[in-house]
């Protein structure tokens, strides 16, 4: 009954005595209580446990005094060495990781057999176009802010009312040099509940436009829109800030390119809100697309091992 209820109201329901949100948020509980060390693989793409599994978990790891490492390729939900699961996907097929089951001997070695050197402590972790690079944690810490207010965007298509039917498209400026969005960005949208309804719904998509690419997306049921564990019943008309973030990507936008925000009341792969309503967002300047930028010359890239064997793409 709680799943149901916490669908249908935005609340945990532990004021009924209800512990099914407690009992399945066990990341506290295994700082407090785990001993050993973290090695965290995680696929860029995989959909079915989306990334904010991975992150900001590395670090919270790490703070928490553990050995952690992170291996993050863009690859789906599967194994980094299972070719039959990358094909046909984003940097394959230099996202296959040979090296992986060495990888894993060399850690189990050390940590549960007090065997062989130390391995590094860093994260492994591959772009949209197929580089690998080395970061110390992911999200990295050593990022630049690049903030663009929707109202500096093109609007292509749509307007600033949200709904079922809508699409709102915005082009939002266009690159001077290859710019590297890592981590996960943010867009705080002002947001207006329709005069008819005490909340909504906003899917937020981040693509290329020359090719249309998706880079990333973020999801936000408006009763959250400040964050927390509770939803928050909106009075009709209400205007909000909703502080939306996506979900981690590591993203190349070539120079002279162009990024399109495209805002939906719902996307793919998502159950339809309970409290969907028409949404009018501010294309205004209390609207910012926050967007994180590294400078690759500063990082370690490397090229992984690769399958010599003939049937390797086949396996």
């Amino acid at each position: 009954y709680a799943g149901v209820g916490a669908y249908l109201t935005g609340d945990d329901l532990s004021w009924t005595g209800s512990d099914y949100w407690e009992e399945r948020y066990f990341l506290d509980r295994a700082m407090e209580n785990y001993n050993g060390s973290v090695y965290i693989i995680h696929g860029m793409q995989d959909w079915n446990v989306d990334p904010h599994m991975a992150f900001p978990a590395h670090q919270i790891a790490i703070d928490n005094g553990f050995d952690v490492k992170g291996l993050y390729g863009q690859w789906t939900h599967d194994y980094p060495d299972r070719a039959s699961g990358h094909q046909g996907g984003i940097g394959f097929p230099w996202s296959l990781r040979w090296d992986w089951a060495d990888d894993l001997l060399e850690w189990f070695d050390y940590y549960l057999r007090d065997l062989g050197p130390k391995p590094r402590l860093i994260a492994e972790i591959q772009d949209d176009l197929g580089g690998w690079r080395v970061e110390s944690t992911y999200p990295p810490e050593d990022i630049e802010w690049i903030d663009i207010g929707l109202d500096s965007c093109e609007l292509i298509s749509g307007g600033p009312f949200i709904t079922s039917t809508s699409q709102t498209q915005l082009d939002c400026g266009t690159f001077e040099n290859d710019t590297r969005i890592v981590g996960s960005p943010t867009l705080h949208v002002e947001a207006q509940i329709s005069l008819t309804a005490t909340g909504g719904h906003l899917f937020a998509e981040l693509v290329r436009a020359s090719d249309g690419q998706h880079l990333g997306h973020a999801v936000m049921d408006l009763r959250f829109h400040s964050g927390g564990k509770n939803g928050e019943v909106l009075n009709p008309g209400e205007t909000v800030i909703a502080k939306m973030e996506f979900f981690a990507m590591d993203v190349l936008i070539p120079e002279g390119h162009k990024i399109r925000l495209s805002l939906t009341d719902i996307g793919d792969d998502y159950l339809p809100p309970s409290n969907a309503a028409p949404v009018e967002i501010g294309i205004n300047e209390n609207s910012i697309l926050r967007l994180h930028e590294i400078n690759l010359d500063e990082k370690i890239v490397f090229e992984p091992p690769v399958c010599t064997h003939v049937d390797c793409l086949e396996e």
